[in-house]
């Protein structure tokens, strides 16, 4: 992930961790949403330094779509976030999502 992008997940990883939103099943959907919030901010830094371009705009615009759609997924939006519950399994006895290679039963 570029600087951008990973300054995205740190920014939201921990409310999505603390609210139990998301699963080890999502983490590539979180990713994809850091990727194209990242690309947004460093097309819109390209936009600052060189003007406005064509397709650098199509391409912005297309990453705001996706950004978009993936921030209703998992309630990082103001309606989105009214809607998503939580994701943990009542049954699961660990208490942080994300943890990996521990032996369940």
């Amino acid at each position: 992930m570029t600087d951008e992008a990973r300054a995205e997940w740190k920014r939201i990883m921990p409310r999505l961790i603390e609210d139990r939103i998301i699963t080890k099943a999502d983490l590539t959907g979180i990713e994809n949403y850091c990727v194209a919030v990242g690309r947004v901010r460093e097309i819109e830094a390209l936009f600052r330094t060189a003007g406005l371009d064509k397709v650098l705009f199509g391409m912005q615009n297309r990453a705001m779509q996706t950004a978009r759609q993936l921030a209703a997924e998992y309630g990082l939006s103001p309606v989105s976030r009214a809607r998503v519950g939580s994701a943990a399994n009542d049954d699961d006895e660990d208490d942080n999502p994300l943890t990996i290679g521990r032996n369940r039963q």
